[in-house]
């Protein structure tokens, strides 16, 4: 198993609070605090549904293990040799900036720091990797759980570098969050994003495994 914490959230976010205010035709100060909010709001529920950081924010991955068998496989496996696999981790969230720690605890919880000269950090697909060198090997003996640790820094530096349509969708996003504030006369209408900013998310979803996202976008 895995799991994701954002360890140092984005210092700013990818719009501003008078940015939406004139897309929503709003004047006055009134509502910057309700704005504000829903700005993180669709900022998060964009990283969330397309697997994406969008800007800069450091994250801390722990997953058991760096092996990946099935130990309750059974019968004869007829395919090529996959232990190369095992020599990589995936770094969700993408894009990766840079990996800040590789660490390891043994069954004891004392944890090791593994020098960065061990292993290449791959930024050119996504999800980025973190892929040991040549004749490097994870240690053996460590923790059931939680037993590799990876804190790496993800996002865009920029919000010129942030793909227009994540930027529009999230601008429709608060238009509607906005407009269907405590309004509860179609339950079922309310709890739906709506249609256009998933279509304009949709394109940019990460998919682990597959190298990239367009991939998967074309099939």
């Amino acid at each position: 198993m895995s799991g994701l914490v954002v360890s140092s959230a984005p210092a700013s976010e990818p719009l501003t609070t008078s940015g939406v205010k004139s897309y929503l035709r709003i004047s006055g100060s009134a509502e910057d605090t309700l704005i504000a909010s829903m700005v993180k709001a669709a900022r998060m529920f964009c990283e969330s549904y397309t697997g994406r950081s969008l800007f800069t924010q450091t994250l801390v991955l722990t997953i058991d293990s760096n092996n990946n068998n099935d130990s309750l496989w059974e019968g004869t496996r007829v395919g090529p040799y996959m232990n190369f696999y095992k020599n990589y981790i995936e770094l969700p969230n993408p894009p990766v900036q840079s990996v800040t720690t590789l660490k390891t605890y043994d069954d004891a919880d004392v944890a090791t720091t593994m020098a960065a000269s061990r292993y290449y950090v791959d930024i050119a697909r996504e999800p980025a990797r973190l892929v040991l060198r040549t004749g490097e090997t994870f240690p053996t003996a460590l923790r059931v759980a939680n037993a590799i640790e990876v804190t790496y820094v993800a996002g865009d530096t920029s919000v010129a570098n942030i793909p227009e349509p994540l930027k529009i969708g999230m601008y429709q996003h608060i238009a509607y969050l906005y407009d269907q504030r405590g309004d509860m006369k179609d339950y079922q209408q309310t709890q739906a994003v709506p249609p256009m900013v998933i279509n304009l998310y949709k394109p940019y979803v990460v998919y682990s495994g597959m190298g990239g996202s367009k991939l998967m976008a074309l099939g």
